[in-house]
């Protein structure tokens, strides 16, 4: 049976003392925020058996249209592509605790990943957290 290893936020603080689980959406119309690069090699135990990854809203959002999350990864660290997306929420429900994505990270998943989420309409309030947990 498989147990919980390692967690990596992607959201937090990248000084290495601060640990911040969330991250302020974008208040510009139609606007992104992108959260920490994850070098899964280099912060993965040797012997992963699967990477989960969960991005959810940590503060009741207003104002916006709609949110939606995805993962994007890259084999270089300057050349990124999606790898896996949410589905979008509406304001109504972009609530705290509503998961914009939560999925098993596929075999494909290239050495760096990093989340994206993005608003449609403008934002006044709201934000978001997300995990990435190495499974041994």
């Amino acid at each position: 049976m498989p147990i919980r290893e390692e967690s990596y936020d992607l959201f937090g603080s990248t000084d290495g003392t601060t640990y911040s689980y969330s991250k302020a959406i974008s208040t510009s119309a139609d606007g992104s925020i992108t959260g920490n690069v994850l070098d899964l090699r280099a912060e993965a135990p040797a012997k992963v058996a699967e990477y989960r990854a969960f991005i959810e809203i940590t503060t009741a959002c207003t104002g916006l249209t709609s949110l939606s999350a995805k993962l994007q990864h890259s084999a270089d660290n300057s050349s990124w592509s999606d790898l896996v997306a949410g589905s979008s929420v509406l304001l109504a429900a972009a609530l705290k605790g509503v998961k914009l994505l939560e999925v098993r990270l596929p075999a494909n998943c290239k050495r760096y990943i990093k989340a994206v989420v993005t608003n449609a309409g403008t934002a006044t309030a709201g934000a978001v957290g997300g995990n990435v947990e190495a499974i041994v």
